[in-house]
């Protein structure tokens, strides 16, 4: 009888926390949506001509509707993983991909404080592994972004590595305030903040690293943290990922790399290591670090007549001591014997102010940073050859003082920004360039916002309240090859327009704009035949890696590794392992 009761009480327990998660994902719910609004309207501000102080009350109300997500987002990430039936995806990712590009959104943080951030990934890692791309991502990102907030001055380090016993490890070294080991014991405890003063300072909850705990436990993984030796702290993860497909074999480039060679020149030690280890790796067994720009002069000049010259210097636009990679690209240009093809490596989200210098032809082209194993493997491709067909471009300047053409107006300032967001809208419009989208909306603003930002993308939009109306759309335009469908709306909802799409034979992308975050949901969206979930509020960014992922998806088709498969209602991407 006593155990009758003890199972009856236990089932009403986790009733009562079912129906818990559910209040929390519905009041959530309600909230994101607006959160939309205000980041979609003021993302679009930011692109119109204000002046300093309408981009300042700009730059607050994004920094607080972001705040607020990141808290409304974080609650609700605690309240699902106490549900009975929390799931962990389990399927094939690029984890390096996933590395390279969340690191993005961080970097120009970074770098706008002076803090240098390095991602290093080991050639150990592999093509593709097995696991919740989503959920590993979060985690990289709750750790990333702890270290930016907290970083002031020095460098933020990022490693990502892969063994046979640990599987995947993520490493987060970096120079910030540092974490006394009495409260690392308690850092990733659920609601603690190891100072609550800092957190009001730098912004937060605190509970983006209980989040990353329970995550990491969910995948039988670890998480910890140590003091850095040198000041600040190591935050790290390991969680035993399984390989899908092998690491890839190691790039050869067609012409011959032995002997090349280069050099580095950085303040930073620990950016031009990464440099080195890379350029090594690929097979530049030749190359050199400088960390002393002052030397530069001399070492090229030297290599030139002992007949053994550089073929490439990678210089950093940013160093300390007054001789920056700006003024330095200046001073190499008066050795007239100069061969060596000079890059500028310039940290991302940096050029502003400096884009004017890009028309003195100082370098022959800019490498950003972090740097990105394709980025560089494209450029030295070209390199290579180029110095095989002796087609080496680029032209001097004219002496004079670089000091004359520095610091930039006001006024010039105005000018390049305009010819950046003007470059920016060209290349913005390649990314949907050619398709015909159908968004089905029926919040007015939100679809005006959806809308605008597709349009920017280049593609061809049609606009649906409802799902009815998207039904009539698409018999009318079946060419619509992508659909942002909303999932609640008036006379016929998400779920029922996709059901009858699917069983129109529409076989083409439908992906869910929904702002609720519940997997359980989401699987019920997948066997309705939706293909993707954009979780709202979504930023512009958000919806640019969607359109792309998917445009690549319609492109890669007859690609070895990658399946589109129509099964039923569902329309779906299969890993497909090699023979």
């Amino acid at each position: 009888m006593q155990e009758n009761n003890k199972a009856g009480h236990s089932a009403e327990q986790t009733s009562d926390i079912d129906k818990t998660t559910r209040f929390f994902a519905n009041a959530l719910h309600e909230i994101r949506t607006p959160i939309q609004t205000i980041i979609g309207a003021a993302e679009l501000m930011r692109n119109t001509m204000l002046d300093k102080e309408q981009n300042e009350y700009v730059r607050q109300i994004l920094f607080s509707a972001e705040g607020l997500l990141d808290l409304a987002n974080n609650i609700l990430d605690l309240a699902k993983m106490n549900q009975v039936g929390f799931k962990i995806e389990n399927i094939p990712f690029d984890i390096s991909y996933v590395a390279e590009h969340l690191i993005d959104s961080e970097s120009v943080k970074a770098f706008n404080r002076g803090v240098e951030l390095v991602l290093d990934i080991s050639p150990n890692v592999p093509a593709l592994v097995t696991g919740d791309s989503m959920r590993v991502r979060q985690i990289m990102l709750n750790l990333i972004s702890n270290a930016v907030k907290f970083t002031k001055e020095g460098y933020i380090h990022v490693e990502l590595d892969y063994n046979d016993v640990d599987g995947i490890c993520f490493t987060v070294t970096d120079s910030g305030i540092g974490i006394s080991e009495e409260k690392q014991k308690k850092i990733f405890t659920e609601y603690f903040q190891a100072d609550i003063s800092t957190y009001r300072l730098f912004g937060g909850t605190g509970l983006g690293l209980s989040i990353s705990r329970n995550l990491v436990n969910l995948m039988n993984g670890k998480i910890g943290v140590r003091s850095n030796p040198t000041g600040g702290s190591v935050f790290w993860f390991k969680i035993p990922l399984s390989v899908a497909l092998a690491k890839p074999s190691k790039i050869r480039f067609s012409q011959s790399t032995e002997n090349y060679r280069i050099l580095i020149v950085d303040d930073n030690e620990i950016a031009a290591e990464s440099l080195l280890k890379k350029l090594v790796y690929l097979g530049f067994n030749k190359t050199e670090v400088c960390t002393d720009a002052s030397k530069v002069s001399a070492i090229l000049s030297e290599a030139e007549q002992s007949g053994q010259p550089f073929s490439i210097a990678f210089i950093d636009m940013v160093m300390k001591g007054g001789l920056d990679g700006w003024h330095l690209g200046f001073d190499l240009q008066q050795i007239s014997s100069l061969s060596t093809s000079l890059y500028l490596l310039v940290p991302e989200g940096q050029m502003h102010e400096d884009a004017k210098m890009k028309f003195l032809n100082l370098y022959k082209g800019y490498l950003y940073k972090p740097i990105k194993k394709d980025s560089l493997i494209s450029l030295l491709s070209e390199e290579l050859y180029e110095s095989e067909n002796n087609g080496k471009s680029g032209k001097k300047i004219e002496s004079k003082q670089i000091e004359e053409l520095v610091p930039i107006t006001p006024e010039e300032e105005k000018s390049l920004s305009g010819d950046k967001t003007s470059s920016s809208k060209t290349e913005n419009k390649k990314i949907a360039a050619g398709l015909k989208i159908l968004v089905a909306e029926d919040h007015p603003m939100n679809r005006k916002l959806l809308a605008t930002f597709l349009e920017r993308f280049g593609a061809e939009v049609y606009l649906a309240e409802n799902g009815e109306d998207a039904l009539d759309i698409i018999r009318n335009t079946p060419e619509i090859s992508m659909i942002f469908m909303d999932i609640y709306m008036p006379e016929m909802n998400g779920i029922e327009a996709t059901k009858e799409l699917r069983a129109m034979h529409y076989n083409e992308i439908i992906i869910a704009c929904t702002a609720n975050n519940d997997s359980n949901d989401f699987a019920e969206y997948k066997r309705s035949g939706i293909n993707d979930i954009l979780v709202k509020p979504f930023k512009s960014d958000t919806l640019k890696a969607m359109i792309e992922k998917w445009k690549a998806v319609m492109q890669t088709i007859s690609f070895e590794q990658i399946n589109l498969l129509n099964i039923g209602n569902d329309l779906f991407i299969e890993y497909a392992e090699e023979a």
